[in-house]
């Protein structure tokens, strides 16, 4: 595994949109078309896109692209709760864990749940949470730098005492087995969960928590005890557990005593320093631009899953975050790990990891809500997760505005009230409705109309159209179809939706004077929700309550005619 610098910032908006010019892509060797249904900057350097493919069967992806040369961007681990124990979905993470010094504005799902917390070597802000001791079970490790490494982590833990002497210890947070030295910590719980044979020595840090990088001191506050096990760890503190010859060792050590212990993390066999966060996962997809052979590795890989996975380019300077739906038959039905292999190289990943997956998949955006939908129809709560941080900051003033869409294609006639979002100075997005918004285009596209937010579609061809908050400007082309051209007709009828905007946990409503079917989409056109009027109400309550904030279609259909509404979730 290699470490990656350093690309220019017009490099990675040309590896950001490949997709967009890309009309097909091949996973194991059949073809598959993609249209791009969304791509939004989210945050500092950041995008977040979803992708239709359509082939043998179809799926839907979701991803994140960061761009690390970016300094007021990050990437970081959390661990549910600040514990190995705990479960949290991937939008609570971030309330969840004690981090007031940055925003977490997007992130996925991480390792593989195991009997110890997460399977893999878990590393967090700097400090080691728990480390694997055996072989095959790989992990993603970033450094105070931000530079990027992936493979098979092993870690070594020397520990130096006074009295004990030298002694290294296998592993931390692990279940102990014979002539084993393991060093377990409060992130785990109230004990070490050991049996009782063996020594266990408890200690309280003297300058911190348990480093990934460099010596932690510690101090002796209970002396050796011997075959009782299940020892109590004291708060934020340590125990030290071992037996058979490990426990020899240990047992000469004295309360009062200050000891070290340093660890040293490999990836394939090489050291690396600086380590600030780590979380497990298993296959790797890709190594060195190379789709790996992985279907025999774990039973469900050679199956159409939904998919999370973790890659990077040659310099490790661009990170995708992805999640590939599945389960959903006629709309995602999932991916075998070479084809989840193959969307990670088409994005232009060289090196990438697959993530614990099935109903624990979730791409998660701050302002956007939860951007797939997960399998069970509901979030499930997981161990960890990789999130894109930003430094925290209170600035709520708008220094940017782009397009809610990327590009809108119109009927002849049509109207475009287009959907606007503002981000402060650092890039964070934090407004997804801006008001105020003037349009301005050239005739050969349309004519402006309420006020300047609406802009009528009677022009031909594709043209530029441009919002404005006072001195801010963005831009977005508008295509114009004629005759056999156009995009399906949408026609209007007596319908109307309020509140609207709604605020998040509250109730909309539809006013309407017919039978019908309504059905409400999602912000990358999947169908979530699908109510028939049959006794004609003229106000029917929508489950609006339990939508996330974002973006939603609503479509209102009767025998002769249909509405399409934008419902904005607050």
């Amino acid at each position: 595994m290699k470490s990656k610098y350093s690309l220019t910032l017009l490099t990675v908006s040309c590896i950001i949109f490949s997709s967009f010019a890309t009309t097909t892509w091949k996973l194991q060797n059949v073809e598959y078309s993609v249209d791009t249904l969304s791509h939004v900057l989210i945050g500092p350097g950041t995008t977040q896109t979803s992708l239709s493919l359509n082939g043998p069967v179809k799926l839907r992806v979701f991803y994140t692209t960061t761009d690390l040369t970016d300094p007021n961007v990050n990437i970081k681990v959390i661990m549910a709760k600040d514990n190995l124990t705990s479960n949290v979905t991937v939008p609570n993470m971030p309330a969840s864990q004690n981090d007031t010094e940055n925003i977490y504005f997007a992130g996925v799902n991480a390792d593989f749940i195991g009997g110890m917390g997460p399977v893999g070597t878990t590393c967090v802000n700097g400090e080691f949470y728990k480390s694997y001791k055996g072989t095959g079970w790989y992990a993603i490790g970033i450094d105070k730098d931000k530079h990027l490494y992936s493979g098979a982590p092993y870690t070594t833990f020397k520990l130096v005492s006074p009295n004990a002497g030298q002694a290294s210890i296998k592993a931390i947070n692990a279940v102990r087995s014979d002539n084993e030295l393991i060093l377990y910590t409060s992130r785990k719980g109230s004990t070490t969960g050991t049996k009782g044979t063996g020594v266990e020595v408890g200690a309280v840090p003297v300058d911190g928590a348990l480093k990934s990088d460099g010596t932690t001191k510690m101090r002796v506050t209970v002396a050796p005890v011997k075959n009782n096990g299940n020892m109590s760890i004291p708060e934020n503190g340590f125990v030290l557990s071992g037996t058979g010859f490990t426990a020899d060792i240990i047992a000469k050590m004295k309360a009062g005593e200050e000891f070290e212990v340093t660890p040293t993390i490999y990836f394939d066999n090489v050291i690396k320093t600086d380590i600030t966060e780590m979380c497990g996962g298993c296959p790797m997809l890709l190594q060195n631009g190379k789709i790996l052979e992985t279907q025999g590795l774990l039973d469900h890989l050679p199956n159409r899953e939904p998919r999370t996975a973790v890659g990077y380019n040659s310099d490790g300077t661009q990170i995708i975050l992805l999640v590939v739906d599945g389960r959903q038959p006629g709309v995602s039905v999932g991916v075998p790990s070479k084809d989840l292999a193959a969307i990670m190289h088409n994005l232009g990943c060289v090196e990438a990891l697959n993530f614990d997956g099935g109903g624990s998949s979730t791409l998660y955006v701050k302002e956007l809500g939860v951007r797939n939908i997960p399998s069970e129809g509901n979030l499930r709560a997981v161990k960890n997760g990789l999130f894109i941080t930003s430094p925290a900051t209170q600035d709520k003033t708008i220094a940017k505005i782009r397009f809610a869409d990327y590009m809108k294609v119109v009927n002849y006639n049509d109207t475009y009230s287009p959907v606007i979002y503002g981000y402060n100075a650092q890039g964070l997005l934090i407004d997804t409705n801006v008001e105020d918004i003037i349009l301005s285009c050239s005739s050969e596209l349309g004519t402006i109309q309420e006020n300047g937010t609406t802009v009528l579609c009677n022009g031909t061809g594709t043209h530029m159209l441009t919002a404005s908050l006072g001195a801010l400007t963005t831009t977005i082309p508008v295509t114009v179809k004629h005759g056999s051209d156009a995009v399906e007709p949408v026609p209007d009828n007596d319908v109307n939706l309020y509140p609207n905007p709604v605020k998040s946990g509250e109730q909309a409503y539809l006013s309407l004077n017919c039978n019908a079917e309504i059905h409400i989409y999602n912000a990358n056109g999947q169908l979530i929700n699908n109510i028939k009027n049959e006794n004609q109400e003229t106000l029917l309550a929508l489950p609006t309550q339990s939508l996330t904030p974002g973006f939603y279609t609503v479509s209102v259909t009767n025998k002769t005619a249909r509405k399409i509404i934008k419902l904005i979730i607050k």
